[in-house]
């Protein structure tokens, strides 16, 4: 039996390709981002698709990890938890600084990850400014 723990988190992209790189509802990623206070802004998502876009054809590492995290949204005056899945894109060689996020809020969390959520949506953000927002949030489980 495999555990969750034990389920693939990494894999090398040998011919990495933007088609396969979709954003969904970029705006309100965001917009939820931004209540967070985590300082992305749209010109970020602009910028880091650009950015991945020099890499199409070549080798790219991919790295996978979720945190549930717990944080104000200003916009709401709401607490809320979120399930913040990304995939980190990245080269030895090269500072690729490319995340792709899919961003989910719980409807009802109580302090299981599998608990129902709603999608928001996924888009690409610069990695170091958003790993450095994450940082700023109460993170309640991580994988």
């Amino acid at each position: 039996m495999i555990k969750l723990k034990q389920v693939l988190q990494e894999f090398t992209d040998m011919n990495f390709e933007m088609k396969y790189v979709k954003d969904k509802n970029s705006n309100k990623v965001v917009d939820a981002l931004q209540g967070l206070g985590m300082g992305i802004g749209r010109g970020d998502v602009v910028a880091a698709t650009k950015r991945l876009r020099t890499y199409e054809g070549g080798k790219m590492f991919k790295h996978m990890q979720y945190h549930v995290v717990q944080g104000y949204d200003r916009k709401r005056d709401k607490q809320d938890v979120y399930f913040i899945y990304q995939t980190q894109h990245y080269l030895r060689d090269h500072d690729v600084d490319v995340t792709q996020v899919s961003v989910d809020i719980y409807d009802d969390y109580q302090g299981k990850t599998s608990a129902k959520r709603t999608e928001i949506g996924k888009t690409l953000v610069p990695t170091k400014k958003f790993l450095k927002g994450l940082n700023r949030l109460n993170i309640l489980s991580k994988s």
